[in-house]
């Protein structure tokens, strides 16, 4: 008894002793949110040449040629280490469908050696991933593409609805089969092209500097 009971019961009151309550606190019932993903993993090349390198593979970088780097979030974007595309480029516009396609074709024999299905192309990916690989090539590398934004914005304006939304792999290399090793050389990036519940991809392709900006959009089934 304190010394306030004590006080009341001398004054002749009544005291009223409250039993304390718990300090374990009641149990609340978890609520569940979808997840979106809204930040889709950035290409990271100057990534997967450290992972080449660490793996003793030959770097396929040219003497005196930069590696881009992914900016991180908020740091300011430089150019294009190699400037943007140009009418002189040795890879000119006509065969970018075709690069698209070997990337593909890349990407699809990944899956099928490591026991996936391949993926199906889908015309409205394909049509947004050209969009994204020339403002890539003219741009920062980055997900985040001026005037686009990310890829999971571009898919709602175009009225994509699927699971998994918002995936992408960037690269900016010499060839197609230079972008492939080094986007399978780093693991979010294989990820990417290894994502069992992944199922439908678009890829472009640009001219960038001596060598090409490439674009891979990944999608779930259709809702």
């Amino acid at each position: 008894m304190n010394y306030f009971a004590s006080l009341l019961l001398a004054a002749g009151l009544p005291v009223t002793v409250s039993t304390p309550l718990p300090l374990t606190p009641a149990a609340v019932p978890a609520t569940t949110f979808p997840i979106m993903n809204t930040m889709a993993p950035v290409a990271t090349v100057q990534g997967a040449y450290a992972t080449m390198l660490a793996q003793s593979m030959p770097s396929p970088v040219s003497p005196g040629s930069s590696v881009p780097v992914a900016p991180a979030p908020g740091a300011s974007v430089p150019s294009s280490p190699l400037g943007a595309a140009s009418p002189s480029n040795s890879v000119n516009n006509q065969n970018m469908a075709a690069l698209a396609n070997e990337m593909i074709q890349l990407i699809n024999q990944a899956r099928e050696q490591n026991g996936l299905q391949p993926y199906t192309v889908n015309p409205t990916l394909m049509a947004l991933a050209q969009k994204r690989a020339e403002a890539l090539a003219n741009g920062p590398f980055t997900s985040d593409l001026p005037p686009y934004g990310w890829p999971i914005q571009m898919e709602l304006a175009a009225g994509i609805n699927a699971q998994g939304m918002g995936a992408e792999n960037i690269a900016e290399a010499q060839s197609v089969q230079q972008a492939f090793a080094l986007l399978m050389a780093d693991p979010p990036h294989r990820a990417n092209i290894l994502n069992p519940y992944e199922t439908q991809i678009g890829v472009g392709v640009a001219p960038w500097g001596s060598g090409i900006a490439i674009s891979e959009l990944f999608i779930g089934p259709n809702l």
